[in-house]
Protein backbone atom coordinates (compact mmCIF):
# COMPACT_ATOMS: atom_id res chain seq x y z
CA UNK A 1 0.00 0.00 0.00
CA UNK A 2 2.45 2.56 1.03
CA UNK A 3 4.72 1.92 -2.39
CA UNK A 4 1.16 2.56 -4.31
CA UNK A 5 1.31 5.91 -2.87
CA UNK A 6 4.72 6.49 -3.40
CA UNK A 7 4.61 5.30 -6.62
CA UNK A 8 1.36 7.78 -7.42
CA UNK A 9 2.53 10.52 -5.51
CA UNK A 10 6.00 10.27 -8.03
CA UNK A 11 3.60 10.08 -10.90
CA UNK A 12 1.80 13.24 -10.16
CA UNK A 13 4.93 15.23 -9.69
CA UNK A 14 6.40 14.10 -12.92
CA UNK A 15 3.50 15.18 -14.98
CA UNK A 16 3.25 18.69 -13.26
CA UNK A 17 6.74 19.06 -13.89
CA UNK A 18 6.59 18.01 -17.74
CA UNK A 19 3.65 20.49 -17.90
CA UNK A 20 5.69 23.31 -16.42
CA UNK A 21 8.44 22.19 -18.62
CA UNK A 22 6.78 22.21 -21.99
CA UNK A 23 4.58 25.27 -21.11
CA UNK A 24 8.40 26.67 -21.20
CA UNK A 25 8.63 25.81 -24.89
CA UNK A 26 5.13 26.30 -25.75
CA UNK A 27 4.54 29.48 -29.13
CA UNK A 28 1.81 30.39 -26.00
CA UNK A 29 4.38 32.19 -24.08
CA UNK A 30 4.67 34.17 -26.93
CA UNK A 31 1.12 35.07 -27.27
CA UNK A 32 1.09 35.31 -23.66
CA UNK A 33 4.31 37.81 -23.91
CA UNK A 34 2.67 40.38 -26.67
CA UNK A 35 -0.76 40.06 -24.48
CA UNK A 36 1.32 41.23 -21.37
CA UNK A 37 2.83 43.50 -23.33
CA UNK A 38 -0.41 45.17 -24.57
CA UNK A 39 -1.70 45.31 -21.03
CA UNK A 40 1.73 47.01 -19.96
CA UNK A 41 1.68 49.41 -22.44
CA UNK A 42 -2.24 50.21 -20.88
CA UNK A 43 -1.17 50.51 -17.83
CA UNK A 44 1.75 53.01 -18.65
CA UNK A 45 -0.92 54.84 -20.81
CA UNK A 46 -3.81 54.96 -17.59
CA UNK A 47 -0.37 56.18 -15.77
CA UNK A 48 0.39 58.94 -17.90
CA UNK A 49 -3.11 60.12 -18.21
CA UNK A 50 -4.16 60.28 -14.38
CA UNK A 51 -0.50 62.06 -13.76
CA UNK A 52 -1.69 64.52 -16.54
CA UNK A 53 -4.54 64.73 -14.38
CA UNK A 54 -2.75 65.39 -11.39
CA UNK A 55 -0.11 67.79 -12.34
CA UNK A 56 -2.02 69.48 -15.90
CA UNK A 57 1.43 68.46 -17.90
CA UNK A 58 2.86 65.21 -18.88
CA UNK A 59 6.35 64.00 -16.87
CA UNK A 60 9.43 65.07 -18.47
CA UNK A 61 13.03 63.79 -19.06
CA UNK A 62 13.89 60.59 -20.32
CA UNK A 63 12.35 57.18 -20.15
CA UNK A 64 13.89 56.78 -16.59
CA UNK A 65 12.85 60.13 -15.42
CA UNK A 66 9.31 59.40 -16.69
CA UNK A 67 9.19 56.05 -14.93
CA UNK A 68 10.60 57.63 -11.92
CA UNK A 69 7.58 60.00 -12.24
CA UNK A 70 5.11 57.42 -12.66
CA UNK A 71 6.23 55.28 -9.66
CA UNK A 72 6.16 58.35 -7.00
CA UNK A 73 9.05 60.14 -7.08
CA UNK A 74 6.99 63.49 -7.95
CA UNK A 75 6.20 66.45 -5.47
CA UNK A 76 2.86 64.90 -4.19
CA UNK A 77 4.84 61.35 -4.03
CA UNK A 78 1.87 59.67 -5.60
CA UNK A 79 2.31 56.24 -7.09
CA UNK A 80 0.42 55.84 -10.72
CA UNK A 81 2.32 52.76 -12.05
CA UNK A 82 4.29 49.89 -10.22
CA UNK A 83 6.48 48.11 -12.26
CA UNK A 84 9.08 44.72 -12.72
CA UNK A 85 12.38 46.19 -12.73
CA UNK A 86 15.92 44.34 -14.12
CA UNK A 87 19.03 44.21 -13.00
CA UNK A 88 20.15 45.42 -16.62
CA UNK A 89 17.62 47.98 -16.47
CA UNK A 90 16.85 49.02 -12.69
CA UNK A 91 14.95 52.77 -13.26
CA UNK A 92 13.10 51.51 -15.78
CA UNK A 93 9.87 49.49 -16.88
CA UNK A 94 10.77 46.82 -19.13
CA UNK A 95 8.67 44.46 -21.80
CA UNK A 96 8.51 40.62 -21.32
CA UNK A 97 11.56 40.48 -23.45
CA UNK A 98 13.30 42.68 -20.73
CA UNK A 99 13.91 45.95 -23.06
CA UNK A 100 12.51 48.83 -21.83
CA UNK A 101 9.65 50.46 -22.84
CA UNK A 102 9.71 53.97 -24.59
CA UNK A 103 7.90 57.02 -24.45
CA UNK A 104 7.61 59.10 -26.84
CA UNK A 105 5.68 62.82 -26.52
CA UNK A 106 4.64 63.95 -29.90
CA UNK A 107 2.76 66.96 -28.74
CA UNK A 108 1.47 68.46 -25.72
CA UNK A 109 -1.61 66.21 -25.45
CA UNK A 110 -0.32 63.00 -27.57
CA UNK A 111 2.06 60.21 -26.69
CA UNK A 112 3.20 56.95 -28.26
CA UNK A 113 4.51 53.71 -26.01
CA UNK A 114 6.56 51.78 -27.36
CA UNK A 115 8.04 47.97 -27.34
CA UNK A 116 10.85 46.72 -29.07
CA UNK A 117 8.79 43.28 -29.19
CA UNK A 118 10.15 39.80 -29.62
CA UNK A 119 13.35 40.64 -31.82
CA UNK A 120 14.61 43.49 -29.13
CA UNK A 121 15.32 45.75 -31.64
CA UNK A 122 13.00 49.24 -31.97
CA UNK A 123 11.43 50.93 -35.56
CA UNK A 124 10.89 47.23 -37.39
CA UNK A 125 7.94 45.55 -38.23
CA UNK A 126 7.31 43.82 -34.57
CA UNK A 127 7.06 46.41 -32.56
CA UNK A 128 3.95 46.91 -30.21
CA UNK A 129 2.73 50.57 -30.59
CA UNK A 130 0.27 52.38 -28.71
CA UNK A 131 -1.08 55.81 -29.77
CA UNK A 132 -2.76 58.05 -27.66
CA UNK A 133 -4.19 60.20 -30.57
CA UNK A 134 -6.08 57.48 -31.78
CA UNK A 135 -6.32 55.96 -27.56
CA UNK A 136 -5.06 52.19 -29.95
CA UNK A 137 -2.74 50.30 -31.23
CA UNK A 138 -0.98 51.10 -34.55
CA UNK A 139 1.12 49.13 -37.03
CA UNK A 140 4.81 50.00 -37.20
Amino acid sequence: MQRRTIFYCLAIIIAVLFLMVSALYSPTVIIDRASRTNLDIRAIATALESYLSAYGNYPTGQNSNIVSSLAGGNPKQIVFLSFRRTAEHPNEMVDPWEMPYQVEFSQLTNFIVRSAGKDKILGDGDDIIFNSASNNFVKP
